[in-house]
């Protein structure tokens, strides 16, 4: 019974299974037919693109092959027009005007005036060819002959001559020139390309219109069609293809995809080409100052005058373009009358249009000038166009509003999904932040140099070619602008705006008078009415030039006017204020862009937080818009997802690469707030020591009140500000003087005073005229200019005044810097350090930390520690150096000084001190000038009133006129003297308690350091100093053999002797001693040099007669310069070939300073203490010897008299 029920069951089982067989084949079949669709959509996809490819290069050449042709013909019409001007090529020039003329106004040449000048050239050139090759018959030319008038201007000529008797043979007529043979070959040329397009021209047309109506036709088709599903057909074929014109797909969203791709490549592509046209107005501007300076003449003035104009305009590119219409016709003018005026009857007109030989050359010039004038007018034609050409074609394809609105979501969807991974990058993620701060860095950059550029420019345009008086009224421009700058800042802000307009306008009237005066009528006029002469207006700059040396003199001034016009309309207000003091700001910090540990928290998400604020807000107003996106985006974000990785990892790498630079404008902006620091620390040493060196270089009397002022400034430094301006307008006074020493109306000759015809009776037979014949007085002509400071440079001006400009630039640097801090401060609400140090960090406190603490701290306070020692060590310099009188007077001064021996007495006296080398420094620059060579005077002690060694005159540091004065010894004097200036400085600045907080005082008390033997450089400088000095004392001493040598051996041994129980003395015992061994050794200096006297100014007769005093003081001259006697063969009298010890005399003197401040430090009390602790020990280590002896002694003596006596009492024993 169950039987039954069973097998119903086990069929129902069969049935379900057979069922999901069914199911699964069902689904595989349905899997496979979808991949198969899946490979028909794109292989149809392959097709349409392929067939696409086709159709826009079939476009593209088609559209190439009509716009070659159009172009081919306009320029052999041009050429054909040109290259022989005459009445009957006119008509080709004409055409050629038009069709130029047409295209620059509408942006295309009409079809119909196109067909039409085809059709005239085609007749009108087969015609004068016809002409041309009529006219070559013998009869033709004997009823109109060539050299008539009306022949000429037709343009008729005797190409070849035929003779009548042999008309077989044809002769060239050589009295042609080259266009002559050229011209019927153009119109041979130019007829069959006429023919040949038109021959072409019928089907081109008839296809292309077909091509664009239908074109039109199948977009309207597409847009207006319903949209169809997104498969194709099944049957595989494209839903729509025109495969003979076009290929458009049936379904909407592969057209609207297709759309927006184009779109993109041709927005980019005429992004690219818009930019390039609208700077084309600048290559009119060009060609405009080109063609007047090309070709002089009253008319092309008139383009000059206009570019100038157009130049100085801050809108110069809209006024380019609403001027360009009557520039184009001004153009055409111009190139029409250069036409008729080439006619071969035409007489030339001077100053207008000048006759040619070969005219083809400057009208071809002058076409293609032309043709660059067209550029603003092309540029034009948007501007004139209705808006609703202008309007995208996408937006009218679709009939329906809806679809139009749908459209451009679309599009506009599309377009912010490729921004939000690509272009987002570098737009408003970190791309967007570092182009906003690279735009900031240029701009900025350009803002606060390109006056430095304005000012470069000024150098260019005063100092290329030969000097006239224009080129020196713009170096006094430029010098009055920085002198105000240097004496006056906010004057000079508020007249910088007037400043740069003189420039311009000043600009402007030098080119319009250098080329009005390129006329020929115009020296003429000039000379007349001015009463000058052509040499005259030539050093004012006006003369006559070549065009290559015009262009150069043209050129040079309008660059200049296009630097200054830049500057004033897009530099100048953001240059005031960014330099503006009054006005705080506040200062944009890289830091902000950059994590501490190194990450760019805005640039990698998306902006910096002022741009995510804003994109925030722009996601909310987005937020509904985003949620209508169509469905057919979805496809695209898989594709997109595959290229997210690449794009995420390529973001890092640039958000790493950008935190790396960042770090590195970081660094470089500390490196140059660290520059700016010590530049305002030192910038009064370089700009005085310069000022220094260029009046030492060039000795006269303009340069003498530099020297007063430096040497004034140095010492009073509340006197600073007005002498640096002083120099600066001197400077400035200097240089124009120079300038106008060059003009050509300046003869020295004329002036000069010829002192050999004066004396040359007085020193007839006198023995020593030879000897004077070296002298400037008799050498030649003497420029009393010289002796001011002025002379001819014979063109290398630039050279000559290069010190001065470079002394200007410093004077200015100088307050620069100082600005800038003041600025920095403002801006950063910081205020001046209280002591002028690199390491502000570092204070007295942290000098025993660690080594590099200590570099720090001297780095920091050297000076303020051993500038004393500094300046004494200068002094002996100086001594060394010179060995003459002035060094003597050196040596007495630091006599003086040292005589004083505490620091605070030092101090006291110190100001007189600085002020002698002031006065003994200008006295000595005085002295290198001396008198006036031009009086033909010379000095007392120069024969025939006196017989003065040369050598004698050299040591007293006399001027002469043979033998002068070195000046340059005037450097180390200088050098003492900003030494002797900063320590002044020093004694003023440690009676602030501040300076003594943070330097220390000169006779602070320190911790006891022995304690730790850890820094060694501590304990061999403070232990270890005093036997170092005693060697170099003995290496002294031995150097030479003399008197003065033995003195310093004798101080050797006694201190040796002496130097244990002289360290353990009081302080000021040691000092009293040490300070004698000073004074030996500064008298031994002082001596030496005065006894420089005998060994370079006497030296012969103590040769002869005194050679026991060589010997006893070993006296040497070891200045160059002297004049030595000749050793004889004999060497009875043998002269030290080397030095006379005053180097080591110096080595000396610095190890005695140095001892002398270790014996008056702090530190040198612990040393002493530590000896005193080793005596002790060791005393009482004695103490403990002797007492351990004595009691040792005397248990042996007990030992050995109870021996002795144990002896006695066995010796009496044994006798018993």
């Amino acid at each position: 019974m169950f039987q039954p029920q069973l097998e119903f069951q086990q069929k129902l089982e069969e049935e379900e299974e057979e069922e999901e067989e069914d199911e699964l084949m069902f689904e595989e079949d349905s899997v496979l037919s979808e991949e198969e669709e899946e490979e028909k959509c794109r292989r149809n996809w392959v097709l349409f693109e392929l067939e696409l490819l086709i159709c826009k290069t079939r476009k593209m050449i088609g559209n190439m092959t009509m716009a070659g042709g159009k172009v081919l013909l306009t320029g052999l019409l041009g050429i054909t027009g040109i290259v022989f001007p005459s009445l009957s090529s006119l008509l080709y020039l004409l055409c050629f005007q038009v069709l130029c003329t047409c295209w620059a106004w509408s942006g295309q040449v009409p079809t119909l005036l196109f067909r039409c000048v085809s059709v005239m050239s085609l007749v009108y050139s087969s015609s004068h060819f016809l002409l041309v090759y009529c006219y070559q018959l013998p009869s033709l030319q004997e009823a109109w002959p060539p050299n008539s008038t009306s022949a000429s201007v037709m343009g008729l000529v005797s190409v070849v001559s035929v003779d009548c008797a042999a008309p077989w043979s044809m002769q060239v007529n050589t009295d042609l020139y080259w266009f002559h043979f050229c011209s019927p070959l153009m119109l041979l040329l130019l007829y069959n390309t006429v023919a040949a397009l038109w021959r072409n021209q019928v089907i081109d047309e008839v296809t292309g219109d077909i091509t664009a109506e239908r074109r039109r036709e199948l977009w309207r088709r597409a847009h207006d069609r319903s949209p169809d599903p997104v498969c194709p057909r099944s049957d595989g074929s494209l839903c729509s293809v025109d495969t003979l014109e076009t290929c458009v797909f049936e379904e909407e969203e592969w057209e609207e995809e297709e759309e927006v791709r184009r779109r993109g490549e041709e927005s980019a592509a005429s992004m690219a080409f818009g930019f390039l046209l609208k700077q084309s107005y600048i290559c009119a501007l060009i060609a405009m100052m080109a063609w007047s300076v090309t070709y002089v003449s009253w008319l092309t003035c008139i383009l000059l005058l206009w570019s100038c104009v157009l130049w100085m305009m801050r809108e110069r590119r809209k006024y380019t373009l609403m001027s360009s219409p009557w520039l184009v016709a001004y153009g055409n003018l111009l190139v029409i009358l250069q036409y008729v005026y080439s006619f071969p009857p035409v007489e030339g007109v001077p100053g207008l249009f000048p006759r040619k030989d070969d005219p083809c050359r400057e009208l071809a010039s002058k076409v293609r000038l032309r043709l660059l004038l067209l550029l603003p007018l092309a540029c034009t034609v948007p501007l004139r166009k209705p808006y609703s050409v202008l309007r995208p074609i996408s937006c009218s394809y679709s009939s329906s509003p809806l679809k139009e609105q749908r459209a451009d979501e679309h599009l506009q969807d599309k377009k912010q999904e490729e921004l939000s991974y690509e272009e987002l990058l570098l737009l408003q993620g970190g791309g967007g932040v570092r182009m906003e701060a690279l735009v900031a860095v240029v701009t900025r950059m350009f803002i606060k140099y390109w006056i430095y550029v304005c000012g470069t420019m000024f150098f260019f345009v005063s100092f290329e070619g030969e000097m006239v008086l224009y080129k020196v009224i713009y170096m006094v421009m430029f010098l009055c602008c920085v002198a105000l700058y240097q004496l006056n800042y906010e004057r000079w802000r508020a007249l910088l705006r007037g400043f740069w307009v003189a420039v311009v306008v000043y600009s402007m009237l030098v080119l319009i008078l250098v080329y009005t005066f390129q006329f020929p009528s115009s020296p003429h006029l000039w000379s007349y009415y001015t009463g000058l002469s052509t040499h005259r207006l030539e050093d004012v700059g006006l003369e006559k030039f070549t065009v290559p040396v015009l262009f150069t003199k043209i050129f040079i001034p309008a660059a200049f006017l296009l630097v200054c016009i830049v500057h004033l309309h897009y530099f100048h207000e953001p240059f005031l204020l960014l330099t503006d003091l009054k006005t705080v700001e506040g200062a944009l910090s890289l830091c902000r862009l950059v994590h501490s540990e190194g990450s760019l928290y805005d640039l990698s998400l998306g902006g910096s937080p002022e741009l995510l604020k804003e994109d925030e807000k722009r996601e909310g107003e987005r937020g509904t818009e985003e949620d209508k996106k169509k469905t057919w985006i979805k496809g695209e974000e898989k594709e997109e997802q595959e290229i997210y990785p690449f794009l995420i990892s390529w973001r890092l790498v640039v958000d790493r690469l950008s935190v790396l630079f960042l770090q590195l404008l970081l660094s470089l902006q500390h490196l140059q707030h660290l520059l700016w620091w010590f530049l305002e620390l030192h910038i009064v040493k370089i700009v005085s020591s310069y000022i220094i060196w260029v009046s030492v270089k060039e000795v006269c009397v303009l340069n003498l009140l530099f020297v007063l002022c430096v040497a004034v400034a140095l010492p009073c430094r509340r006197w600073r500000p007005l002498l640096s301006g002083v120099c600066t307008v001197w400077t400035c006074v200097l240089t124009v003087c120079k300038m106008l020493y060059q003009l050509n109306v300046v003869q020295p000759i004329r002036y000069s005073s010829n002192c050999t015809t004066v004396t040359m009776e007085t020193l007839t037979g006198n023995l020593f005229f030879t000897d004077l014949s070296h002298s400037v007085l008799y050498s030649g002509p003497v420029d009393p200019a010289q002796w001011v400071g002025l002379r001819k440079t014979d063109g290398k001006l630039l050279y000559y005044l290069k010190y001065n400009l470079m002394m200007l630039a410093l004077l200015a640097f100088e307050v620069t810097v100082y600005r800038h801090q003041e600025l920095y401060r403002l801006r950063h609400d910081q205020v001046p350090p209280s002591t002028r140090t690199l390491f502000h960090d570092i204070t007295r406190r942290q000098l025993d930390d660690s080594l590099m603490s200590c570099v720090k701290y001297f780095l920091n306070y050297f000076f303020y520690k051993f500038g004393l020692e500094t300046c004494f060590l200068l002094a002996v310099n100086v001594i060394g150096q010179r060995m003459d009188l002035f060094a003597a007077c050196q040596a007495l001064g630091l006599i003086t000084v040292l005589s004083q021996r505490s620091r605070k007495r030092i101090s006291s006296v110190w100001p007189k001190y600085c002020y002698f080398l002031s006065g003994l420094l200008c006295f000595q620059y005085l002295v290198c000038i001396g008198f006036p060579p031009a009086t033909c005077k010379d000095y007392p002690w120069r024969p025939p009133s006196s017989n003065v060694d040369s050598n004698v005159v050299k040591w007293l540091f006399l001027p002469d006129h043979l033998t002068p004065p070195n000046p340059l010894f005037l450097l180390y004097d200088f050098m003492l003297l900003l030494g002797a200036s900063l320590q002044l400085q020093v004694f003023e600045e440690e009676l602030e308690a501040s300076v003594q907080l943070l330097a220390g005082d000169n006779c602070d008390t320190v911790p006891d350091f022995m304690m730790s033997y850890l820094d060694m450089m501590k304990v061999i400088i403070f232990c270890y100093m005093f036997w170092f000095v005693l060697t170099v004392i003995f290496i002294t001493g031995t150097t030479r053999i003399s008197i003065f040598c033995m003195g310093y051996l004798v101080a050797c041994f006694y201190f040796l002797l002496v130097g244990g129980d002289l360290l353990l003395k009081p302080v000021r015992s040691i000092l009293l001693y040490w300070d004698c061994l000073i004074g030996y050794n500064v008298f031994v200096i002082t001596m030496k040099n005065i006894l420089s006297i005998l060994a370079c100014g006497f030296i012969k007769s103590l040769v002869l007669n005194h050679c026991w005093l060589i010997q006893l003081f070993s006296l040497a001259c070891t200045i160059k310069g002297y004049t030595k006697p000749e050793q004889q063969s004999s060497k009875q009298c043998e002269l030290p070939s080397d030095e006379a010890g005053i180097i080591w005399d110096g080595v000396c003197f610095c190890f005695l300073l140095l001892q002398r401040r270790v014996f008056r430090s702090n530190y040198f009390l612990f040393v002493v203490l530590d000896l005193q602790h080793t005596q002790l020990l060791a005393s009482r280590l004695n103490q403990m010897n002797f007492s351990t002896f004595y009691n040792s002694t005397i248990h042996l003596a007990d030992a050995f008299i109870q021996s002795d006596v144990h002896q006695r009492v066995s010796t009496t024993q044994a006798g018993i």
